[in-house]
């Protein structure tokens, strides 16, 4: 699979990795790029969950694999450790 650029991951990161984990042991990104993609990723899993919770479900929404992901996007966070100038905690 081709390494996605900046721009594509941070529009749609779980189309670019598939994981979390793939994202982190990438070496076509900088900590720093590695960290805005998970923020992002973040985000959108945030946005997601919470369309589902009011009845408007994406076309691949599951809660429960959106709640899985979103566990391992904080997760690898964490093992980033902070951005530069702040902290990984919403």
């Amino acid at each position: 699979m081709p390494s996605p650029d900046f721009a594509s991951a941070m529009k749609d990161p779980g189309r670019a990795f598939g994981s979390p984990e793939a994202l982190e042991m990438s070496p076509d990104f900088s900590a720093e790029q590695k960290h805005a993609i998970l923020l992002q990723w973040k985000d959108q899993l945030q946005q997601l969950m919470v369309a589902t919770e009011e009845n408007m479900p994406g076309p691949e929404t599951s809660s429960g694999v959106n709640a899985d992901c979103l566990r391992r996007v904080v997760d690898a966070l964490s093992r980033l450790g902070a951005a530069p100038g702040g902290s990984t905690t919403a």
